[in-house]
């Protein structure tokens, strides 16, 4: 061995693995000792960059990790991955906020990539030495360096862009579960003022229909079996009214054909009930023919004019 070549041989760096550089490495003679070291240098550096890239994907893929931690411990596992880690800081500013190593330094022996997600530049990520160091591809950096850096500005890019979308996935989902959560509750409490609803109905119908059994029914019964002057037209009318009390005729009329006049929804009641055009003539003291009139106009305004549809028969679907 030549003294040449043991003045620039260096010993491997025991903490970092790697081949301390001093000015002139790089430019030692082209011995076989002397490529072998070269060699062997540039290897370490390539370990350092799939180290640095894995340890990346490590970070990334823990559980329950949020983007501010991930872009600290990033820029923590950047100064190992270049040639000199003892005198080499990074710093990451993103979205407006700044994360970085403690030694950080802004000297002008800075290398930068921009910090891309969704097209749009949202951060940049600078790795700086503290000391001047010989001049290689891009300043005191190697080629390799300046690849790695935009792989991990890249990396942090698609990491920003996949965890901001699966927080918005994870928020409309919960939304989603909690507009679920409420519609269900809306469904039981609904139903269950459906069912007070029914049942407040089916009393007040008993109700009115024990007070039409026990006094209004007697009374028209009594009527009938007197010597009243009532038209028996009228009494029969009242009694079967009465029975049809709580019925949803009237307000189903109403709502089939609002147009209806109050004579006109007094026809289809008498109609309904039974009543023959002469015995409506003769207990509304109107004539025949405009009994017929009126059904007329009745079955017009209810669509089944022209239409071989008994109308008593029409009225009494719509109970």
């Amino acid at each position: 061995m030549n003294k040449n070549t043991q003045k620039h041989k260096r010993p491997l760096d025991r903490v970092s693995g790697s081949v301390q550089r001093v000015p002139g490495f790089m430019d030692m003679d082209n011995s076989p000792e002397a490529k072998f070291i070269r060699q062997a240098h540039e290897l370490n550096e390539r370990i350092k960059e799939i180290n640095c890239l894995y340890g990346i994907s490590k970070i990334v893929e823990q559980d329950n990790i949020s983007l501010e931690e991930i872009y600290q411990e990033v820029m923590t596992l950047i100064p190992c991955s270049w040639q000199f880690p003892e005198i080499t800081c990074a710093r990451c500013i993103i979205h407006g906020s700044i994360y970085q190593t403690d030694n950080y330094q802004d000297t002008i022996w800075k290398q930068s990539a921009d910090i891309i997600a969704y097209r749009d530049i949202i951060g940049v990520i600078s790795v700086c030495y503290l000391e001047k160091m010989p001049d290689s591809h891009e300043g005191p950096f190697l080629k390799e360096e300046r690849s790695l850096i935009n792989a991990i500005a890249e990396r942090l890019g698609r990491t920003s862009e996949q965890k901001k979308a699966e927080k918005a996935l994870f928020e409309s989902e919960q939304q989603l579960k909690n507009q679920n959560q409420l519609l269900k509750e809306k469904n039981i409490a609904l139903r269950e003022i459906m069912n007070q609803v029914l049942m407040e109905k089916k009393n007040l119908e008993e109700r009115v229909m024990d007070n039409v059994d026990q006094f209004l029914l007697p009374l028209v019964e009594k009527l009938k079996n007197s010597d009243s002057q009532i038209d028996i037209g009228y009494l029969t009318l009242l009694e079967d009214t009465l029975k049809q009390l709580t019925s949803a005729f009237g307000s189903n009329v109403g709502r089939r054909m609002p147009r209806l006049t109050p004579r006109e929804n007094e026809i289809c009641n008498m109609i309904r009930s039974g009543l023959s055009s002469k015995e409506i003539a003769k207990v509304l003291n109107i004539s025949h023919r405009s009994v017929e009139t009126y059904r007329n106009y009745i079955r017009k305004k209810l669509g089944i004019i022209n239409q071989k549809i008994n109308l008593a028969s029409f009225l009494s679907t719509l109970k």
